[in-house]
């Protein structure tokens, strides 16, 4: 075993640690990539992640690419490079929306929203104010991971236009 592998301390015990209920069962998520949000002064990559059979209805979709639209208006929210990715993700309950942007060459900013879908209301920013603050879901984090890579490769290039366009192109879809 090599020397730099750390092992659990002597005399720890997991019994009250990670007991996830045996009533949840895990499942994959997809994640398909769409077509990207254009906007005056940002790209956003655009992504729907969601249970394998169901759809994100164009609705949906609509609602969430008028959020970021209308967020990006008027200045309030500065998209900095101007190369950023969405993803909206249909779970069970709610539907969230959660936007990327990058700042200070490789730092994530995020904006997420949420809806209840048993009501017909509008998006709302989730409240980051908190001690603790949601990052994302396993499901989400699965296109944020790629899209750290993507953002790697982009950062080691020259930054072309030839190199933007690959960084646009450079998506994931598959389980998450």
């Amino acid at each position: 075993m090599p020397t730099n592998v750390p092992t659990a301390p002597l005399g720890i015990t997991f019994k009250e640690l990670g007991n996830v209920p045996a009533s949840y069962r895990h499942e994959w998520r997809v994640a398909t990539p769409r077509e990207p949000l254009v906007l005056p002064r940002a790209v956003f990559k655009w992504y729907h992640v969601h249970r394998e059979g169901s759809v994100v209805p164009d609705e949906m979709d609509t609602e969430a690419r008028a959020e970021i639209t209308g967020a990006m208006a008027g200045g309030a929210w500065e998209p900095s490079y101007g190369l950023n990715f969405a993803l909206l993700h249909l779970s069970t309950a709610h539907v969230f929306l959660i936007a990327g942007v990058w700042r200070g060459h490789q730092e994530l900013w995020e904006r997420i929203y949420a809806k209840e879908l048993a009501a017909n209301e509008p998006f709302t920013r989730v409240d980051m104010s908190g001690e603790d603050a949601p990052l994302g879901c396993v499901w989400e984090l699965g296109v944020t991971c790629h899209e750290r890579m993507a953002w790697h490769r982009y950062l080691f290039t020259a930054r072309t236009d030839d190199d933007k366009r690959a960084w646009l192109t450079d998506v994931y879809a598959g389980q998450a």
